[in-house]
């Protein structure tokens, strides 16, 4: 596979970070207030005073949900978390929010890795939680030495079969979060959280892909599936895969 990305190119990872997630709260119960007083003012300037009350009810919500919609788009372009992927012409460079950065390249020769998880019959958090439970999780490691990346995306169950139906050197191994989480009553009562991987399962067929995964919990680089699509290409093309 041929690319005529320009190099570098710069992905920004975790764009839902919790910066952006309480502004966007802040601002859905600010613009929904304004909206109601809005509406309710502008009709009774029309002279529709009988119903201002209960039509500006019915309206406000859609038309704060609006203009958050927008607000969010702009705020993800503009206000970036701090994270990211570079795609350099050798290879990739992570960065951190605290300005930590590391490259991975050809000459580190990098081990790849490739796993995914659905969203089904476990208890999710944080970010998977707003997820659709019918999306699937697709996660890839390149591990050299001591450095190593994990790059995630998620995608709706169709968009996901392009990478899980491919043919090549790239296959996506599939891991059940089921055999790690507990769905008890008494778990899903005191609220998500990360398990702790047995040990059976970490010296188990699938014991890489989890400690890989349990490595994206605290590390990993997400992605939107348009940039995850351009990491995945860049790699499979500069570090030859």
């Amino acid at each position: 596979m041929t690319s005529s990305q320009t190099h570098p190119t710069i992905l920004h990872a975790d764009q839902e970070h919790a910066g952006l997630r309480t502004a966007v709260f802040v601002a859905l119960f600010v613009f929904l207030v304004a909206a109601f007083f809005g509406i309710q003012a502008l009709l009774a300037a029309l002279g529709a005073v009988d119903y201002a009350f209960v039509a500006s009810c019915g309206l406000a919500l859609p038309v704060a949900l609006g203009v958050v919609w927008v607000l969010e788009k702009l705020l993800k372009r503009y206000w970036p978390s701090g994270r990211s992927v570079t795609l350099i012409r050798d290879g990739i460079q992570l960065q951190t929010e605290t300005d930590t950065r590391w490259e991975i390249t050809r000459a580190h020769e990098p081990v790849p890795l490739f796993w995914y998880f659905n969203m089904l019959g476990w208890q999710r958090g944080g970010r998977e939680r707003r997820v659709p439970r019918s999306w699937l999780c697709l996660a890839a490691q390149l591990k050299s030495g001591k450095k190593e990346a994990v790059v995630y995306t998620f995608l709706p169950r169709n968009k996901a079969r392009t990478w899980l139906s491919r043919q090549d050197d790239i296959q996506f191994h599939e891991i059940s979060p089921r055999e790690v989480y507990d769905n008890s009553l008494r778990a899903r009562i005191g609220g998500p959280s990360r398990p702790e991987i047995p040990a059976a399962v970490l010296t188990g067929k699938d014991g890489e892909y989890w400690l890989a995964e349990r490595r994206r919990w605290t590390e990993g680089f997400e992605l939107p599936a348009q940039e995850f699509e351009l990491f995945m290409n860049h790699i499979q093309t500069t570090l030859e895969l």
